[in-house]
């Protein structure tokens, strides 16, 4: 019997001591979890602690997540209409930095007054120059502003855009071109007439391509599909925005991701 009251005894401030603890865990958990509770009972306002921090990154990984293929998409689809958007000023520069070649029309027909003038080349040349300056300006600027959607989708966005916007300036320089041999048909013999620049290198012509490869004749749809110069402005824009991908800190290279 002594024994058993020994053991009773030993055994209930234990119990007694394990019920308290227990009771004081819980109190101060709810105290944690629920500020707004112990700021009631005190009446004064009481800085949150563990309950706060965890809100707070539960909202900013919903936060991330809120990113979605639809609005890179999106964002991919407009970055490629603004470049698109860019070909008329690009054409407008071209057409003012690059010189002229100076015509003569003659009795029957036209001649150049140089035997080899040199602005044939430079045409080309400084069309891919200023592709290859608007590639690397609108990279870096898709990449500063738009830092919430940087990833493939955008850069494919930037590549369609790039060549798209050399395609509009290089239509418009055809039709320069074309209304200036019209013109010359018109002139009187002994005119002098400045041919405005024109991109030479360049076979793109997406019908006759796809009528060969109707026919199965894919090596004659590469040569209707030869860009040229048409590309210095996407290889351009593709080249930066890897160099900023790749000195990125962040593996998502968003700005609200962590590092």
């Amino acid at each position: 019997m002594t024994d058993d009251a020994e053991r009773t005894v030993n055994l209930r401030p234990e119990d007694g001591d394990h019920t308290v603890d227990l009771r004081a865990d819980d109190a101060e958990g709810t105290v944690d979890l629920r500020p707004d509770d112990r700021a009631d009972r005190s009446g004064a306002a009481v800085a949150p602690r563990r309950g706060t921090t965890y809100d707070s990154h539960v909202s900013g990984r919903r936060g991330r997540s809120e990113r979605t293929v639809g609005r890179d998409l999106l964002a991919s689809g407009i970055l490629a209409v603004i470049l698109t958007a860019l070909g008329l000023p690009f054409a407008m520069l071209w057409q003012i930095v690059t010189p002229r070649v100076e015509y003569v029309v003659l009795d029957g027909g036209w001649a150049s007054v140089e035997t080899y003038p040199r602005q044939f080349v430079e045409g080309d040349l400084i069309f891919a120059a200023i592709g290859l300056v608007f590639g690397i300006v609108a990279a870096a600027l898709a990449w500063g502003a738009m830092s919430r959607s940087r990833g493939p989708i955008v850069l494919l966005g930037l590549v369609i855009g790039s060549i798209a916007c050399q395609v509009v300036a290089w239509k418009i320089g055809a039709h320069e071109w074309q209304q200036f041999w019209d013109a010359v048909e018109r002139a009187p013999v002994g005119s002098h007439m400045w041919r405005p620049p024109s991109v030479l290198f360049v076979e793109l012509d997406p019908a006759a391509a796809w009528r060969a490869i109707q026919v199965g004749n894919f090596t004659e749809a590469l040569g209707f599909l030869q860009l040229g110069a048409l590309a210095v402005m996407a290889l351009a824009a593709t080249f930066t925005y890897t160099v900023c991908a790749g000195w990125s800190r962040r593996p998502s290279l968003r700005t609200d991701a962590p590092e």
